[in-house]
C-alpha cells in the first residue's frame, strides 16, 4: 500500500529545501504538482533537473485561475470539483504507489494542498513534509 506525501519546497530556491524534501523529490517515482493550463507550474520549475528520469508526472491543471471572480459561485463549484477529482485520482494511485505532491512554500500556509488534504485524509495515508514559507525566504 502506498500513500500521498505532500512536500513543501520552500520559497523557490532549491538550496532552501529541507534535506528530507530534497531526498523525496529525487527519489519519487510518481510526482504530482499544481499548474495553470499551458504553464509548467512554479513547483515543477523549482525541482527542474531533480526528478528521476523515469518519474511519472501528474500535472494537476486548475480549471480556472483569474478568469472568473472569486466571489462567483461558479468559481467555487469548479474548484471544488477540481479538488474532489484530484483527491480521487491521488487516493486511487496511493492504493498501490507512493505519490509525491509538490507544493511551493509550506503545504498548509496558503498552499493548494490543504484543499486536497481535507478530502484525502479519510481515504488514504497522507504525510506532509513542511517547507519554509515564501515570506521567510
Amino acid at each position: 500500500m502506498g500513500k500521498v506525501i505532500c512536500v513543501g519546497l520552500g520559497p523557490g530556491d532549491p538550496d532552501l529545501m529541507s534535506v528530507k524534501a530534497d531526498r523525496l523529490v529525487r527519489g519519487s517515482a510518481h510526482v504530482a504538482y499544481f499548474r495553470k493550463t499551458g504553464y509548467e507550474g512554479q513547483a515543477r520549475k523549482i525541482v527542474s533537473g531533480m526528478l528521476r528520469a523515469d518519474a511519472i508526472e501528474y500535472p494537476m491543471e486548475y480549471p480556472v485561475t483569474t478568469e472568473i471572480p472569486f466571489a462567483d459561485p461558479e468559481y467555487n463549484r469548479l474548484m471544488a470539483d477540481f479538488y474532489d477529482d484530484w483527491a480521487g485520482k491521488l487516493a486511487g494511485l496511493a492504493e498501490t504507489e507512493t505519490v509525491l505532491v509538490l507544493c511551493e512554500g509550506d503545504p498548509f500556509f496558503y498552499g493548494s494542498f490543504m484543499h486536497l488534504y481535507t478530502r484525502l485524509r479519510a481515504r488514504s495515508a497522507v504525510e506532509v513534509v513542511p517547507g519554509i514559507t515564501g515570506m521567510s525566504g
